[in-house]
């Protein structure tokens, strides 16, 4: 469900990262890739850049109270702040791979990580919520520049033979970080501060940033694509349809979980480790499922697959509603994770599917879907939330939302794929 998340399948197809160049990130005679003895410690430096970014997605969840109590702003007030961050990411994430796709590639990813950690250090020391939902939207873009970046570095890293591996390293990262980064970062900011917890993430973006700067060799500029080539593919209605699809699925899973501290603690009266104990749970769901959906698909089709996950997504958003005690939350919510971490894959491959010729391209329009998609199911769970609707009001409206996306899903025919070149 993780925006910058370009699943493992479809990533194979979509990042061909050439190595034969005129210039390199140094600016130098084109170098072959790295061997498969030397690849892993560049890509593993890469894969903590994406932990902080998988940490920093999802950790303001959990500290939401402490946000709003901090600053003297109501619940979904601060609940923008994730937002700001994900619809800067939608929003940016096509436009920066335009603007950016001339530009050395370690050097770019150098400033995009400094962008980062300097927008968490912002957010930690910003004094009231405008100024916090301005360093959210800078975070955004330091993440929208360096994920995609970070994947297409370890693709030319690794080569043809080994590039499977080393974006699957990088995708480990952003689930690593939704499932210790998160609950750390929770715990640091329900025992600490706040502000400690964006301080966290801050940190671990400034070793990335060190192991970048020490680490990562010169990388050769992949081609770029331009903007009108990008957009062209959205005069597909299917593909169009997939994306709102995608929309819809991550919303409704984000708009709760957003809430996650609100709603568990006035269900089922969850705080503190317990509350962080849930969010573990949900992240130990996300890696089954975001890598047992690419089994199911191979297995069974993206169609069924995403079939099943919006079915269970459904279901588990409404059980939340009647969990009151912590075993039955911390099972819920790990089911909950995996159907939300389950649709990316199998969406991102029947879109490749679709329009072969520039699997890039629609695996971004994902992309963008999701964390789009993320913006407004936290803009939205906000908005209830100040109106004072009921936590349970509040899964019941995701379950709405997902129900739209499961009738949505049902009304895409069975694809032809493009004819390819």
């Amino acid at each position: 469900m993780i925006g910058p998340l370009y699943p493992l399948r479809a990533r194979r197809h979509s990042l061909g990262v050439t190595t034969k160049s005129t210039t390199t990130g140094t600016n130098s005679p084109t170098a072959a890739p790295a061997s498969a003895s030397s690849w892993g410690k560049p890509v593993a430096v890469l894969a903590l850049g994406s932990f902080a970014m998988g940490t920093d997605s999802f950790v303001l969840a959990g500290i939401l109270p402490q946000i709003a109590g901090g600053l003297h702003v109501s619940t979904g007030e601060a609940g923008q702040t994730i937002t700001a961050f994900a619809l800067t990411y939608g929003l940016a994430a096509p436009f920066l791979a335009v603007l950016t796709s001339r530009l050395p590639r370690k050097p770019l990813l150098a400033v995009a990580l400094a962008l980062f950690v300097l927008a968490n250090l912002a957010s930690a020391a910003a004094p009231d919520l405008p100024l916090l939902l301005v360093a959210r939207v800078v975070a955004g873009l330091g993440a929208a520049l360096y994920t995609p970046n970070a994947s297409a570095a370890a693709a030319a890293l690794a080569g043809p033979a080994a590039r499977g591996r080393a974006l699957s390293v990088i995708l480990g990262g952003l689930t690593v970080g939704t499932v210790f980064g998160v609950p750390v970062g929770t715990a640091i900011g329900q025992h600490v501060s706040w502000e400690a917890s964006l301080v966290f993430v801050a940190a671990v973006g400034a070793l990335a940033l060190l192991g970048v700067l020490v680490v990562l060799p010169g990388l050769p500029i992949p081609p770029a694509i331009p903007l009108a080539q990008r957009f062209a593919v959205l005069a597909n209605r299917r593909v169009v349809t997939m994306v709102v699809f995608m929309l819809l699925a991550s919303g409704a899973s984000i708009m709760v979980y957003t809430y996650t501290a609100t709603v568990l603690a006035e269900i089922a009266g969850i705080h503190g480790t317990a509350l962080a104990a849930a969010l573990l749970a949900w992240g130990f769901g996300g890696i089954f499922g975001s890598f047992g959906s690419g089994f199911l698909t191979d297995r069974l089709g993206a169609a069924r697959t995403l079939t099943c996950a919006v079915a269970l997504l459904i279901v588990t958003l409404a059980l939340l509603t009647v969990c009151t005690s912590l075993v039955p939350v911390i099972i819920v919510m790990a089911l909950n994770g995996a159907a939300g971490w389950a649709v990316a894959t199998p969406n991102n491959h029947r879109l490749t599917e679709l329009v072969p010729t520039l699997p890039s391209v629609v695996i971004s329009f994902n992309s963008s879907g999701i964390y789009l998609g993320q913006a407004l199911g936290a803009a939205l769970g906000g908005i209830l939330v100040d109106h004072d609707i009921s936590a349970r009001a509040l899964c019941l409206t995701g379950v709405g939302i997902a129900v739209v996306a499961g009738v949505v899903h049902a009304l895409i025919p069975r694809q032809v794929p493009e004819p390819r070149n």
